[in-house]
């Protein structure tokens, strides 16, 4: 028996995990892809980063080299896809708006985990409302979900793995006496919190499950271990020590987007394209964080492989004063940046939009040179515009208004994995 389970009030906790997530959001646009071995690739199309059960069974290992599994590919057993982040992030937004939908308060954990505070929810409502959520995200969204609900964030981080690998898509974890024997057959290593190095540590003391770090004196854990490491314990105990707020993502420091091309691209029509609908991606992934930023970078990157035409890697930076969220302003300057660094007769392989300086969007001081009326009025209209715009994009296969500089990619002939994503749209 682990000691010291402290007495459970009716505050409960729930991790839900989207199944194998970038598979899932694959199968969504491509239901063909039902019940095969699929895994997607990172973004240079260089490692495995998310397998389907099929995938897995055939003993395809998450990070494994793409050339490791050439074979399968070529033979028609494992199909392999380039990742399509963009569709990944949309339908990710949905999932966890449906998150917020039955649960008093959440925090994002990632793209494909949210914890779901059930404080003050009758344990006898908690399979009800798991079987709910699982409902409403396939119906809704086609991603399949596990949950997890117990009186800590690290058990149901516990109780979520083993409803995945038993099939399962609701576990509750009420007692000790339902997750002790889990947590005997848990490696150390596999704890929530627990780092390699610790895990390691642990190994050479012969603590090798979680039961038996668990059962550890408390005066121990701290000692060795520290605040972090007492919090772990106290968690596998049943108490609830890690705050919900704690978990949650603050506004990034810097928002990225860049693509590896096919083939070295030397046209420069296709290059504005490519930047102006990064541009769009990461202006969109800003506004929903709430935020504008104050200097844009913009890179280009040729061929390491390459040698003998020498490697060529330049970036040019401009700042926002006051800082900017809006589309069309994020276009016009990153478009004059790739205009300074771009060389004819290079072919290029890689391109990118970095957006970094992100502050809150409110009302900011102009510089002296500006009337604060007029640029507020000018700030409120551009998001009203863009929210606008925000929401008739909101489906990510199909986007209704975009830049005229993003559709010119259309007519180039090249494909570096985009064009699939999107119909018919409007210029602006």
């Amino acid at each position: 028996m682990i000691p010291g389970i402290q007495d459970k009030k009716e505050r409960l906790v729930g991790l839900v995990d989207c199944n194998n997530f970038f598979v899932s959001c694959e199968r969504t646009v491509d239901p063909r892809l039902e019940g095969r071995a699929v895994v997607v690739l990172s973004n240079n199309d260089g490692c495995v980063v998310a397998r389907s059960n099929e995938a897995k069974g055939m003993g395809i290992r998450m990070g494994q080299p793409a050339f490791e599994i050439r074979d399968h590919i070529s033979a028609g057993r494992l199909i392999a896809l380039s990742g399509n982040h963009l569709l990944y992030r949309e339908i990710s937004i949905r999932i966890h708006d449906i998150f917020r939908r039955f649960a008093p308060a959440t925090a994002d954990y990632s793209v494909d985990e949210a914890f779901l505070d059930m404080e003050g929810i009758p344990s006898t409502n908690l399979r009800a409302i798991g079987e709910a959520i699982v409902k409403a995200c396939y119906d809704e969204e086609h991603i399949p979900v596990t949950i997890g609900f117990a009186p800590s964030k690290t058990l149901a981080k516990v109780a979520t793995e083993v409803g995945k690998k038993q099939g399962e898509r609701v576990i509750l974890l009420m007692e000790e006496s339902q997750w002790l024997p889990l947590l005997e057959k848990l490696p150390v290593s596999d704890i929530w919190g627990i780092g390699r190095r610790i895990a390691k540590r642990l190994y050479g003391e012969s603590i090798y499950t979680a039961a038996q770090f668990a059962a550890l004196p408390a005066i121990r854990i701290r000692k060795e271990l520290g605040i972090t490491g007492e919090r772990t314990w106290r968690e596998l105990h049943g108490e609830s020590c890690i705050e919900l707020s704690h978990l949650e993502r603050p506004l990034q420091d810097s928002i990225s987007e860049t693509r590896t091309f096919p083939e070295d691209i030397d046209d420069y029509d296709y290059l504005r394209a490519r930047i102006a609908l990064y541009c769009a991606h990461v202006g969109k992934r800003m506004r929903s964080q709430g935020g504008q930023c104050g200097e844009i970078s913009v890179f280009l990157r040729t061929n390491r492989f390459h040698t003998e035409r020498g490697y060529y890697a330049p970036t040019a930076s401009g700042r926002f004063d006051p800082p900017v969220s809006d589309t069309p302003s994020l276009t016009s300057r990153a478009v004059k940046l790739l205009e300074q660094i771009y060389h004819p007769g290079i072919g290029y392989k890689r391109a990118g939009v970095i957006l970094s300086r992100i502050t809150p969007i409110c009302n900011v001081a102009p510089s002296l040179f500006e009337e604060i009326e007029d640029e507020n009025q000018r700030r409120r209209k551009a998001l009203q515009l863009m929210k606008a715009i925000d929401s008739l994009n909101r489906n990510p296969r199909k986007q209704t208004i975009q830049l005229a500089s993003q559709l010119s990619i259309r007519h180039l002939g090249h494909n570096d994995g985009y064009s699939s994503s999107f119909g018919p749209a409007k210029e602006i």
